[in-house]
């Protein structure tokens, strides 16, 4: 995913139960063209997020107006072709995007990484693009030897090779009150496993292939009383090429209509169908006047087939029908400055093979898709903002986790493989926000804490972590841009002798920072260095993140 390293707070958010629910929630194909990098850092940092951001990596990283930053993004906004307005601060005169970017870097120890966009004007009603991304990891990380209760390192070497290549395009039509979309892309990687300490240095690899085709058309009528329709459908095949192959239909399909002024009423349908799958069924009204925003519905969702719930195993042949709330309210207490709300909700997750193996790639074929559910979660916070420049939130959130999510190891040979581990547990969460924009300096810092009433289901989660951005800029032409991620140590399993053993994973920081110059409009270069405080980082007990690595590279728009 593109810039992975600045989603690392996203991931451990992610992670806490709340996130098993609405972020995510089995939604539609998403519009934009998907930027994916597994483990390219800012440019080319090899530090991989284990878990997939609550929406893609590509619109978390976008920059929102047309200067000089958007070297790094082959896109003029996030919804590049969209007749919503643009979300970020307005650029004087017609802006046009580019129909061609092109990017390419590297780094020490040996990290390539590259893209190439083309997209062809061919108007404001028809927008077709092509892309190809590559990045791979060629060196060598770090040995975890597992000793008494701690996951020490043995002084050795071991092989991280990794690499990932991707090619795609993406298509759409709009017309007055509508708007479709098309899009396919192909990609295949590899990743090594680690091996065990004391045991022979032969390289095995994980290797797949993923193919995912979406078509979607949805309503743009800016009618406020107009009928509403997000029609999304989609299919993905996987294969580990050991033995896994996974062929998977998605679909996605959002009505709704303003019965008055005040009053709107909607309905979602949505699953993942195979010869298992998910379904759900989400009616919904909202209520909006002045200050209050209501919204109040339910989720019906039901489960079949060959998946492990955790609960009562696997489903087979029969189905599991729950319900859950979904309803929130938000009050502005200071006319554009703070906002009030409360939210009640729970939903399931299907983690398919396909989903598995994109979260964990170094896992074994003995686990069959899992189903997570959240019967409930409640979440409370407020945020704010001080003229458009000064922005804060704090939330706190409370849930109920069943078949939560996590990852142990476990030797097969000479191998030390990912294999599948959680459960049942309560989660407390705590966070809090800080951003500054302004025209020349950014500065963001968020913190979290968690806490599990069942701390083995909640593997290699920290309790508390802090995320902090600096970034200064020279008249839009020279940027200076540091960042610091600490998390405190976390609880690892290892498998072995028929047992699960517990092992303290130490805490580490993560910091980088990158210097960019944008020689004119067309050509930028950068130089970074990341991991500078060359911390072993852990995700997956036994994987450690390549260490410090300095690199540049070079981008072109026209």
């Amino acid at each position: 995913m593109t810039k992975m390293r600045r989603t690392i707070s996203v991931f451990l958010a992610v992670l806490t139960a709340s996130a098993w629910t609405a972020a995510y929630a089995q939604g539609g194909i998403n519009s934009t063209v998907e930027v994916e990098r597994d483990y390219e850092g800012r440019i080319a940092r090899a530090v991989k997020s284990p878990l997939y951001a609550p929406v893609n990596d590509s619109l978390l990283n976008f920059r929102l107006n047309f200067d000089y930053t958007t070297f790094y993004n082959p896109y003029k906004d996030l919804y590049e072709f969209s007749p919503f307005t643009t979300l970020g601060p307005a650029s004087e005169g017609r802006v046009v995007y580019p129909w061609l970017y092109a990017r390419i870097a590297a780094a020490y120890p040996w990290t390539p990484s590259a893209d190439l966009y083309i997209t062809p004007r061919f108007g404001e009603k028809f927008f077709f693009g092509l892309y190809v991304n590559h990045d791979s990891f060629w060196g060598r990380v770090p040995q975890v030897q597992l000793a008494g209760d701690r996951a020490g390192y043995s002084g050795q070497k071991i092989s991280g090779n990794r690499m990932k290549n991707k090619a795609g395009a993406v298509m759409g039509f709009r017309w007055k009150k509508g708007e479709l979309r098309a899009d396919a892309s192909y990609s295949n990687s590899m990743y090594a496993f680690a091996s065990a300490a004391g045991m022979p240095a032969a390289v095995n690899y994980n290797r797949f292939d993923h193919l995912d085709a979406g078509l979607s058309v949805r309503s743009t009528n800016p009618d406020p009383n107009a009928f509403y329709y997000d029609l999304n459908l989609g299919y993905r095949y996987f294969n580990n090429r050991r033995s896994i192959i996974d062929h998977l239909m998605d679909a996605d399909l959002s009505l709704g209509a303003t019965v008055r002024s005040e009053h709107k009423i909607y309905l979602r349908f949505g699953g993942t169908f195979s010869d298992y799958g998910v379904w759900n069924i989400s009616p919904m009204y909202r209520w909006e006047r002045d200050r209050w925003r209501v919204n109040a519905g339910v989720t019906f969702s039901s489960a079949y087939g060959g998946i492990n719930d955790g609960i009562s195993g696997i489903i087979s042949n029969s189905s599991r029908f729950l319900v859950y709330p979904d309803a929130s309210v938000s009050f502005e207490a200071a006319r554009n400055s703070l906002w009030l709300y409360l939210k009640a909700y729970g939903d399931n997750k299907l983690n398919t093979c396909y989903d598995l193996f994109a979260i964990n790639p170094w896992m074994d074929n003995s686990d069959s898709p899992q189903l997570s559910s959240v019967p409930i979660a409640a979440e409370l916070g407020l945020k704010g903002q001080v003229k458009d420049r000064f922005s804060y939130s704090l939330g706190a959130n409370y849930s109920y986790a069943r078949n939560m999510l996590s990852f142990m190891s476990q030797q097969q040979g000479q191998d030390m493989v990912q294999i599948l581990a959680g459960g049942e547990t309560h989660v407390f969460t705590a966070s809090g926000m800080l951003r500054w924009k302004s025209l020349d300096f950014f500065a963001l810092a968020e913190v979290n804490y968690r806490a599990f009433s069942n701390p083995g289901a909640a593997l290699m989660m920290p309790a508390f972590d802090v995320n902090a951005v600096l970034e200064y800029n020279l008249r839009q032409r020279l940027y200076i841009r540091a960042d610091c991620y600490f998390r405190t140590s976390t609880a690892g399993k290892a498998m072995g002798d028929g047992r699960s053993i517990t092992y303290r994973v130490p805490a580490f920081v993560d910091a980088g920072l990158r210097i960019s110059y944008a020689f004119n409009t067309k050509v930028m270069a950068f130089i970074e260095g990341n991991n500078l405080a060359n911390s072993k980082i852990q995700y997956f007990l036994g994987y450690v993140e390549p260490g410090i690595n300095i690199g540049a590279g070079i981008c072109l728009k026209l």
